[in-house]
């Protein structure tokens, strides 16, 4: 199984990560989407064949779509370790 993340768990996490590296969100909704990318399904069907798959989509498209005000590579990073021990 291929599990979630939402919103508000990003959010979270984003939270910890700004405080610990003094930036801020700079755009909720690039949070958002990063969040929709590791459990995204069609149809049903999960797009990512399995959980580290989903883990690097996740981090790649924190880095791509930069949420924060800096240090998004890094964020991404977190964010995929923090995805991937996630219960599946």
């Amino acid at each position: 199984m291929i599990p979630s993340l939402t919103p508000e768990q990003l959010l979270l996490i984003a939270d910890q990560f700004c405080e610990a590296h003094r930036v801020t969100v700079r755009d909720f909704g690039a949070l958002v989407a990063s969040a929709a990318v590791a459990g995204a399904r069609i149809d049903g069907i999960p797009v990512h064949a399995h959980p580290a798959a989903a883990g690097d989509a996740l981090a790649d498209t924190i880095a791509r779509l930069e949420p924060l005000s800096d240090f998004n590579r890094e964020f991404g990073e977190v964010c995929r370790a923090v995805y991937q021990r996630l219960p599946q």
